[in-house]
């Protein structure tokens, strides 16, 4: 087909109208549980993150979105310094417009700026773009924007009552309708442990999970004489296409067995009220909840999701990546 003019260029105010309406219609397309997305959670996703966005555009002189390369942002503590990490999130191509290009194709021609923009040293540019891609997606990815796999994602699953809890002497946790102040505290003193972790202070978190247009979560705060020392987010949802109870966020001081302790049964009573049939936790398997979990009762289960990525600087490769990155279910989308 003939293409019409058309400019590939960084987001700007407004270009949200085009970008929801091929959104909405391309999913709608592929996926027959589609719910179109509203402009309050377009809004939510990327404008009011505390992290910031991550958005290129092919889009017409008339306004309409021939194809969308986008991420979330992630504010990370990098080897004790701020740094930034991306989630590449919602690309898409308009089919009608797939056939109007020799290769490569929009879908990387929207990619190419994006990455030169947003990828780079930090403090203030994405060591790290990664993503749980699509097969199409991870194809094209490979071959023309430098993704390589940090690993293919298992998931820690029970039944809740087969969960086994120890003693967490002097550790209480409250469920609590937001963040505290404390946590800031307490993530800061957490973030020395781990070579690279994603921002969990209280902007960040009530944005992910108070603020959240698209589910309700629980949230448990462990505290010990007053002070914070542990949390955990759970809600009733599905992940690889089963019905679970999905331990969505997990933070906990290395060794802290009390506070660990008191989280997990806190996790089981809320999958107990919810009459969850079983209980699933995402975690990297290099880190000490791998071994926890599975102590607690948990077993390890394959899933259909790997966890691709492209560094931007030399020494944060994906296997430096695949032994010091923590994450949890919460921090991507599929939670």
């Amino acid at each position: 087909m003939e293409l019409p003019p058309y400019t590939v260029r960084e987001y700007e105010p407004g270009d949200e109208v085009g970008i929801l309406e091929t959104f909405n219609r391309v999913f709608a397309e592929i996926d027959p549980g589609f719910v179109p997305r509203s402009m309050d959670t377009w809004n939510w996703l990327y404008r009011q993150n505390p992290s910031g966005w991550r958005i290129y555009v092919a889009i017409t002189d008339e306004g309409e979105v021939m194809s969308q390369y986008s991420g979330i942002a992630q504010r990370m503590i990098l080897e004790g310094g701020p740094a930034y990490f991306s989630q590449a999130l919602d690309s898409m191509t308009d089919p009608k417009y797939r056939r109007g290009l020799k290769r490569p194709g929009f879908f990387v021609l929207t990619g190419y700026p994006y990455a030169a923009n947003y990828g780079g040293a930090p403090p203030d540019k994405d060591v790290i773009m990664w993503g749980y891609p699509v097969p199409q997606a991870w194809r094209i990815g490979k071959s023309f924007l430098k993704y390589e796999i940090v690993r293919t994602q298992n998931k820690l699953v029970s039944e809740p009552q087969k969960i086994l809890l120890g003693a967490a002497p002097g550790t209480e946790v409250e469920s609590v309708s937001e963040f505290p102040e404390g946590v800031d505290a307490f993530f800061d003193s957490c973030s020395k442990e781990h070579g690279a972790i994603a921002v969990r202070d209280k902007a960040q978190l009530d944005w992910r999970y108070v603020h959240n247009p698209l589910h309700e979560y629980s949230i448990g705060v462990a505290r010990r004489a007053g002070e914070v020392v542990g949390f955990a987010v759970f809600r009733v949802g599905t992940f690889d296409g089963d019905e679970d109870g999905l331990l969505c966020d997990w933070l906990v001081k290395r060794g802290d067995r009390r506070a660990a302790e008191a989280l997990l049964a806190w996790t089981v009573e809320r999958a107990e009220e919810a009459q969850c049939e079983r209980v699933t936790a995402v975690f990297p398997d290099t880190i000490d909840e791998w071994l926890f979990f599975q102590n607690a009762g948990f077993r390890v289960r394959p899933t259909r999701y790997f966890i691709i990525g492209r560094n931007y600087v030399k020494k944060y490769n994906m296997p430096w990546l695949h032994s010091n990155w923590f994450y949890t279910l919460g921090d991507s989308d599929l939670c």
